[in-house]
Order: C-alpha cells, then sequence, then structure tokens
C-alpha cells in the first residue's frame, strides 16, 4: 500500500475507533449481522481446534462471535487503535482459546504463519479498500491451510450509482463504472481512501485468479432496510423481512441490487486447477 493510502486508511479507522460500534448496534444493523452470520456459518470448520483469522477486524465483532464459539482467534488490522478495541472486546468475554492481534496491512501478511488458518473471514470490505486486492487474495491464500475458507465482503459498483447520478456528471459516473474506483467520503481529505468496487463476475474472476473455487455468493442485502429501519424494531419483523432477503439473494438481479456482495471460496490445493 502506497503510504499515502496507508496513511489515510489508519488515520481513518485510528480516529472513529472509539465510537465506531455507536454507528453500528440499531436495528438495521441486528438485522443485517444476522443475516451475516447466518450465511457464514455452513462454511465454519468443524473442527473446533483450527485456527481462523479476522481479517480487517475493526473492532473486534466477528472475531469476538468466533472467539465465543470456541476456535483460536487472529485478528488483524491497519489500524493500532482498532486493534485495541478489539482487544478489549475479546479479552472481555474471557475466551477458552488463545486469541492474537497483528498490525499488518492486507497486502503483507508475512508475520501470519504460511498454510496454518482454516477460516478466514474479512468482513467490511477491507480486501476492496487495500492497495491491491489481488494482492491481498493472494496473501491470503498464502495463509491459508489446503482447501481453507474465505468468506469476505466486496461493495457492489452498481450501488453506487446514485451517488454518481447525484453529482450530475456522466463523465464522473462513466468513469466509476468502467475502473470501479471511488473513495472513502469524510470531511478530512486526508482520510480520503481509495475504494475498488466490484461487479459479481469481477468478483468471479478475482477470486478464481487468486487460487481459489467460488463455493457460495449472496447479495447483501438486497432489501434497502437501512432506509426503512423502523420496519425492523421487532425480532418477528427482522426474522419476516430476512425470510424474504434470502429469497433475493442469490438471484442475480437481487445480487445486481444489493450494496455488497459476500462470497465464500475455496483455496485450491496446488495442482488441482
Amino acid at each position: 500500500m502506497s503510504r499515502s493510502r496507508k496513511s489515510a486508511v489508519r488515520k481513518y479507522h485510528d480516529r472513529v475507533a472509539p465510537r465506531y460500534d455507536d454507528s453500528y448496534g440499531d436495528a438495521y444493523w441486528q438485522w443485517h449481522d444476522t443475516l451475516t452470520w447466518q450465511y457464514l456459518k455452513p462454511f465454519l470448520p468443524k473442527d473446533m481446534s483450527a485456527a481462523v483469522l479476522d481479517l480487517g477486524c475493526g473492532t473486534g465483532k466477528w472475531g469476538a462471535k468466533l472467539a465465543k464459539s470456541g476456535y483460536a482467534v487472529t485478528s488483524v488490522d491497519i489500524s493500532p487503535r482498532m486493534l485495541d478495541q478489539a482487544r478489549l472486546k475479546i479479552d472481555a468475554q474471557s475466551p477458552s482459546r488463545e486469541t492474537l492481534f497483528v498490525h499488518a496491512d492486507l497486502c503483507d501478511l508475512s508475520d501470519l504463519t504460511t498454510g496454518h488458518y482454516a477460516l478466514a473471514v474479512a468482513f467490511g470490505d477491507p480486501i476492496g479498500c487495500s492497495q491491491s486486492p489481488p494482492k491481498a487474495m493472494k496473501q491470503i491464500r498464502r495463509a491459508l491451510t489446503r482447501d481453507g475458507i474465505l468468506v469476505a465482503t466486496f461493495d457492489n459498483r452498481l450501488a453506487g450509482i446514485d451517488y454518481y447520478l447525484s453529482k450530475g456528471n456522466p463523465a464522473l459516473l462513466q468513469r466509476y463504472l468502467r475502473d470501479g474506483k471511488t473513495n472513502w467520503l469524510t470531511k478530512d481529505a486526508d482520510e480520503r481512501f481509495p475504494i475498488h468496487t466490484f461487479t459479481p463476475g469481477d468478483v468471479v474472476t478475482l477470486v478464481e485468479k487468486s487460487g481459489f473455487e467460488l463455493l457460495d455468493m449472496v447479495g447483501k442485502t438486497v432489501l434497502p432496510m437501512r432506509h426503512y429501519r423502523e420496519l425492523l424494531e421487532t425480532p418477528e419483523a427482522r426474522r419476516t423481512w430476512a425470510r424474504i432477503e434470502r429469497q433475493l439473494a442469490r438471484k442475480p438481479a437481487g445480487m445486481g441490487r444489493a450494496s455488497h456482495l459476500q462470497v465464500a471460496c475455496r483455496a485450491v490445493k496446488k495442482g488441482r486447477r
């Protein structure tokens, strides 16, 4: 990652780390996170002694859930202050297995043991926020066991169309649709790090060229419930809307209107491709 890009990513996440969870605790995010876990569960290692990675761990939401489930978790983030928050969250639940915290860029995971991890999760689109998603994917592939699983989310390119329409500049929209590059929207220009966005086809190409085979892809979320939070106030309502969401999530048209794409892929054994 270039120094300016790394600085922007780190500066933003270091600044927001202490209050980051305040933005992700309402009924919408409860609904969203339940869907994320449901899509992840089929790919959890059956061997509870397996080592797992939480990449771009942020404040440790998923690392804490995996540690509570009994796995040995290594949390990785480019932001030291995010790692501090993750450590507090995970240590507070007294995990039964050792938990580790690694300060690293996804494009350089050389501090991780090669071929050691049965599962890596990368939620919140950290691969797309790296300088080179193909390089990040290959670094993750190196860290996984033979047949290790990566479950990750990516920003869906089509979800950005409305933002560029609001700018009223067709040239900007055409460029965005062509290269899929945008920036994190924040007032401080020093924190506007670039983001790579993807179509479903782009994700398939990235997965396959990085030494993985695609196992699953869903749109998340297809229903724009962040604009209808009032419909998610009760557990029963969240379950009802989740059933409809799951009916749409794997349909190609549904993926097209989803804000993100969640993918599960398996590391391909050498010689099997």
